[in-house]
């Protein structure tokens, strides 16, 4: 039987749980970009078994997928998400049938227009959505010569992350934790043993990063984030509880640099 919205919607208003993949190369759902209609979606799975055939068929393209289990009452958050990073449709997989539906359809789009600018929830889709292509991409273990269009992922990123504003993390100070004035700096440590001021995209992204310690932040221009670096700091970290993506003190400096003398 040929599948339907109507049907998708009553599993989901009766399921217990449904399925969703998340990326690892990113540690955000996993999202394609349909070749024909260029939609950018996420895939939703009936059962363990679907879930898993896609992952073992995705494993042989070298993309590493995990299964994450989404509870009726946490489908809302999910969708929330989806609309945060730019996904603008859905891929029901229900034992093996497959079917595409707006994700309008199933969810309100957040409405944050009658919030004055200033307390708005800061959201920049189209620089998750151009990170976690690129990442998705650049991150599988292939030769370079077997990746995609690696140049142009860059590109569209790379021109998404100077427009964009940041949210930069602060700490209470120990000694004066009710001083807003003193509050401290983190870091985050790379791979490189080298450390990092810890930037993050928008609102949820700030939200994965402090998960239950105490943070406040400073809404920042991607020009203005080299002020906000301190002096020890080998460079940035854009959201290191998601798409985790370095840029090192000179790049962002040629980038600032780049971006001045275009205005």
């Amino acid at each position: 039987m040929a599948l339907t919205i109507q049907n998708f919607k009553q599993d989901l208003s009766t399921r217990p749980y449904i399925f969703t993949v998340y990326c690892s190369y990113t540690n955000l759902p996993y999202v394609t970009c349909d070749p024909e209609s260029f939609n950018d979606q996420a895939w939703l799975f009936f059962r363990e078994q679907d879930v898993q055939e896609f992952g073992k068929a995705k494993a042989e393209e070298k993309i590493l997928l995990k299964a994450v289990k989404v509870e009726r009452k946490n489908l809302l958050s999910l969708f929330g998400q989806l609309f945060a990073i730019g996904v603008n449709t859905l891929v029901w997989n229900k034992s093996g049938s497959k079917l595409e539906i707006d994700l309008t359809e199933i969810a309100k789009q957040p409405d944050y227009s009658k919030i004055e600018p200033a307390k708005r929830p800061l959201l920049n889709p189209s620089l998750e959505l151009s990170g976690i292509y690129f990442m998705q991409e650049m991150r599988r273990p292939v030769p370079m010569e077997e990746h995609g269009d690696i140049s142009s992922l860059n590109e569209e990123l790379m021109a998404n992350l100077v427009k964009a504003e940041f949210l930069a993390p602060l700490v209470p100070n120990p000694e004066e934790p009710t001083n807003v004035q003193k509050m401290l700096v983190p870091f985050v440590k790379g791979k490189d043993e080298k450390s990092y001021r810890p930037v993050c995209s928008d609102s949820l992204e700030m939200q994965h990063f402090a998960g239950k310690n105490k943070m406040a932040f400073a809404r920042v221009p991607f020009k203005g984030l080299k002020a906000m670096m301190p002096e020890q700091a080998d460079g940035i970290v854009i959201n290191p509880a998601g798409f985790n993506m370095i840029l090192p003190k000179e790049q962002l400096s040629q980038l600032i640099t780049a971006l001045q003398e275009e205005e």
